[in-house]
C-alpha cells in the first residue's frame, strides 16, 4: 500500500485514509465492486462517475473525493479495473500483487 498524500489531516469519508480503515479493508473487505475509472471520470468538484462492472444493484452512480487532482493523477498511470469497497469508503488501485494505492471516497459531497 502506498501513501503519498499528506496535504489533508481529516479522516472523514472522501479525505485521508486512516491506517485502521486500510487494515480493516484488507482483513474484511466486505462487498467489493470492480469499476472502470479514468481521469476523465473525476470532476473538478470532486465528483466521481463510476462505470460498474457486473451487477449494479445497490451501487451509487457517483462518489466524491476532496482531492480530484490527486485521483486524476493516480488514474492516469493506472491500468485495469479499480476496486470499490463501499463498506470502507475506499477505492483500491492495484499496481501489482504487492502494491496498492487506497483512495478514500464519500458516497456524496459534503453538505448534500
Amino acid at each position: 500500500m502506498t501513501h503519498a498524500h499528506d496535504t489533508c489531516d481529516t479522516f472523514e469519508p472522501g479525505h485521508q485514509v486512516h491506517w485502521i480503515q486500510a487494515r480493516n479493508s484488507a482483513a474484511d473487505p466486505g462487498t467489493v465492486t470492480d469499476v472502470l475509472l479514468s481521469s476523465h471520470d473525476v470532476g473538478d468538484d470532486g465528483r466521481i462517475t463510476l462505470h460498474v462492472l457486473g451487477p449494479t444493484r445497490g451501487v451509487p452512480a457517483a462518489l466524491w473525493t476532496h482531492d480530484p487532482l490527486r485521483l486524476r493523477r493516480l488514474l492516469r498511470d493506472h491500468r485495469g479495473p479499480v476496486q470499490w469497497q463501499p463498506r470502507w469508503n475506499l477505492l483500491r488501485l492495484r499496481h501489482d500483487a504487492a502494491a496498492t494505492t487506497l483512495v478514500c471516497v464519500a458516497p456524496h459531497a459534503p453538505g448534500r
